[in-house]
């Protein structure tokens, strides 16, 4: 996989800097404000980026990443790697095994398990946390999958509660990318009130932006 070619295309997609103010004002809507001095802005600002260039639909309809494409932007040494992360799945998982140069998870949301290829030390990391990920294939090896760059873990704390927001979704059918996007404002709301045990809140229903709970002793 040659990384360098997502740095290249976050470059090409970002141009635009009016558009990006306002996807960034629609993503604060959808995950709760943080601002710069936030200990979650690092990995929400990567998780952003990504989700900017791959998902989020411009006036168009299409992604940037789908916008340069069509306009053959992609320098060719770069467009396999640009294609595997237009075919990137975002989902909730569930560590089931951890192995050399690699790990097993669980898609909460989609279902299945996979075999990832991960040589990232993944520190504190251990089987059953559970979080915000993307996989895509490998274009140097057929079969293989990757991660991308970010990873938004839950409280492990909160595990049982987060299994049940996913499986209360399959259950109705609730799109993916609105149960990851209540669990990240769930998450937002644990770094307020940090008195609460995490399970607590993520068991409430949801954590709307702006919205104020309040919790008994």
């Amino acid at each position: 996989m040659r990384w360098s070619a997502l740095d290249t295309l976050i470059a090409a997609a970002t141009r635009d800097e009016a558009d990006v103010l306002r996807a960034r004002e629609q993503w604060s809507q959808l995950t709760g404000l943080v601002r710069s001095d936030h200990e979650l802005y690092g990995e929400r600002s990567d998780a952003f980026v990504e989700w900017y260039i791959l998902e989020r639909p411009g006036a168009d309809g299409l992604p940037p990443v789908d916008r340069l494409l069509r306009a053959g932007a992609i320098d060719e040494a770069d467009l396999p790697s640009v294609l595997a992360l237009r075919r990137s799945y975002r989902s909730l998982f569930q560590v089931h095994r951890l192995h050399p140069g690699g790990v097993t998870i669980d898609d909460l949301l989609g279902g299945g398990r996979f075999d990832v290829d991960e040589r990232r030390r993944l520190p504190g990391v251990g089987v059953g946390d559970t979080f915000e990920g993307r996989i895509l294939p490998d274009p140097d090896a057929p079969g293989r999958l990757l991660f991308s760059r970010t990873f938004l873990f839950h409280p492990r704390e909160a595990c049982k509660a987060v299994r049940a927001h996913a499986e209360r979704a399959r259950a109705h059918g609730e799109p993916p990318a609105e149960v990851l996007f209540r669990l990240q404002r769930l998450r937002l709301r644990c770094t307020a009130y940090r008195h609460v045990p995490a399970e607590r809140i993520y068991e409430l229903a949801d954590a709307p932006p702006g919205d104020i709970v309040k919790f008994s002793p």
